[in-house]
């Protein structure tokens, strides 16, 4: 299959989804009005570019800092985002090459303005340095809040290489804080300095 590598990006250390547990997606419908007749509804975007095996590389400082791999990649000009299929995306660490975070998605969405990011279908990640893993059906990552969120109606677990694990609904990750917390449904079992704040139920 043919292989499209856009080109790197050189500039200061970009923060990740994966650096919170990172990557949920609510594909966007085209919103109609019920009143609205055949000739008046606007067409759906066309993708203006659409690859195989599509590949993206970050450059920090000479060197590689976040790869983002899909089976396929739908490219939009005018929503500006882009639509991707069996994703798999690792980070490192530019001055070492230490591997951070990786993880995979069956899907997701990612909008090229903001930077946010929908994951959904089995959604798994990994962090290295915090010996941490998560499993999840529906993320969404907001770049500005450095903020990681799933829905009440989904359940995410997350474990550590000791045996500690929780899980519940409404979960929550602050990059900023490295801290995270569910709203409803939590269990698990917890050791050392792995914690989960339970808010309150709702």
């Amino acid at each position: 299959m043919p292989r499209a590598d856009s080109p790197t990006t050189r500039g200061r250390r970009r923060s990740s989804p994966a650096t919170a547990l990172v990557l949920a997606a609510a594909f966007c419908a085209a919103s109609c009005s019920l009143g609205m007749s055949e000739e008046a509804k606007e067409p759906p975007e066309a993708p203006y570019a659409v690859f195989a095996d599509y590949s993206h590389t970050v450059v920090v400082r000479g060197a590689r800092n976040f790869e983002l791999g899909a089976k396929k990649a739908e490219l939009y000009d005018k929503s500006k985002r882009a639509i991707l299929s069996e994703v798999s995306f690792a980070e490192y660490d530019p001055d070492t090459g230490d591997l951070i975070s990786r993880g995979t998605a069956d899907s997701a969405i990612y909008h090229t303005d903001t930077k946010d990011a929908e994951f959904s279908g089995s959604v798994s990640l990994e962090s290295k340095r915090q010996d941490v893993t998560l499993a999840g059906e529906r993320l969404s990552w907001s770049d500005k809040e450095k903020k990681l969120v799933g829905g009440l109606d989904r359940t995410v677990s997350i474990g550590r290489g000791d045996g500690s694990w929780v899980s519940g609904a409404g979960f929550e990750a602050e990059a900023r804080k490295r801290s995270f917390s569910f709203k409803e449904s939590v269990s698990g079992t917890l050791s050392g300095e792995m914690s989960a704040d339970e808010g309150s139920g709702g």
